[in-house]
């Protein structure tokens, strides 16, 4: 039984269909903290929101809120999607294209009719820094504007868990990694539970507690950040060009670490291997380790895997390179990462 049956969230024997398609997962979630459901496109993850929230039916399974079967064979009746206290906020915002930013908010505020909502309007507006768009109507706002206003009126319905499918699509940069940064914040700060859809591996760097990752309608994980991010498992679901490590956010202190409020992915293109330390380099972060192991891959390429002073990473170099430095697991090596690469 999962540590959490008794809070959190429980995905049991979960089963729903869409088209062809067939999503079949189990997993439970803690009550606190944010999850990112991570997968390429078409693994599920905007099905398996939309059956949480109680907007696709199932076809077999349950689903259990802090200890309340909310559908399932166990729940006395299937709960309707407003009754489950559960927010879900959609890449495309739908908000109400005839009302104001205003009244798009009164009205999730209205329909709520619980009095413990985690934040009052005014509390809402501040946050998201609504205050000049209030009178506006929704038509005509960017991307970002209404992906703001669609979270700010799903925090106004009182939820207990709020779901969010790539919420910052429309945006990228230092902007979407501010605006994540200040969703991760938020869940801690209102006590609210929240899985964030992505298919970013930076996202998941920046905002998981929890990841669970699907593939092809199958959880293939679901665990603490740290742990399933090192794992074969995740590097499976990357693209070549993703693949990385997850350390601490390093100093510009050459040949040391030092933790600056989070953590980065480090790709392993990005890291440039040594046979002895090196010198005179205009790189700032110089790690002497060990090379763990060795895996040739297509078109003449090698993954080396090294557990170095900064934490484990990986660097992709040439089989040639790899020959002439002598690499082998167990030796000694250094890894040479650019500041550019954070």
């Amino acid at each position: 039984m999962s540590p959490y049956s008794s809070s959190g969230l429980e995905v049991r024997d979960l089963s729903v269909t869409r088209g062809a398609f067939t999503l079949e997962v189990d997993f439970a979630l803690p009550p606190a903290g944010v999850t990112v459901l991570f997968g390429p496109s078409g693994a599920g993850k905007s099905l398996l929101l939309s059956a949480i929230a109680g907007l696709t039916p199932l076809r077999s399974g349950g689903v259990r809120l802090d200890g309340r079967w909310l559908e399932g064979p166990d729940a006395p009746v299937r709960a309707a999607a407003h009754e489950r206290r559960i927010g879900l906020v959609f890449q495309e915002a739908r908000l109400f294209p005839h009302l104001s930013v205003r009244d798009n908010l009164r009205y999730a505020q209205a329909r709520a009719g619980v009095s413990a909502a985690p934040m009052g309007f005014d509390e809402v507006v501040a946050e998201f820094g609504l205050g000049d768009l209030l009178g506006r109507s929704v038509r005509g706002l960017s991307g970002g504007e209404k992906s703001r206003i669609a979270i700010a009126r799903a925090l106004l319905a009182a939820p207990r868990w709020l779901l969010l499918d790539e919420p910052f699509a429309a945006l990228d940069g230092r902007r979407r990694r501010e605006r994540l940064v200040h969703l991760r914040d938020l869940s801690a700060r209102a006590d609210l539970p929240m899985i964030v859809v992505t298919h970013l591996v930076e996202d998941v760097v920046d905002l998981a507690d929890h990841v669970v990752a699907l593939r092809a309608g199958r959880c293939v994980i679901s665990g603490d950040v740290a742990g399933a991010m090192a794992g074969e498992d995740f590097l499976s679901l990357l693209e070549d060009r993703d693949v990385g490590a997850r350390i601490d956010r390093p100093s510009v202190r050459s040949g040391g670490t030092q933790a600056r409020g989070g953590a980065v992915w480090v790709r392993a293109d990005t890291v440039i291997l040594a046979s002895s330390a090196p010198s005179g380099l205009s790189a700032r972060h110089v790690w002497a380790g060990r090379v763990r192991s060795m895996r040739r891959e297509a078109e003449g390429s090698c993954l080396v895997r090294l557990e170095t002073e900064a934490g484990d990473l990986l660097s992709r170099i040439t089989q040639e390179a790899a020959e002439e430095l002598s690499l082998s697991p167990g030796g000694a090596v250094w890894a040479v990462v650019k500041t550019h690469a954070f």
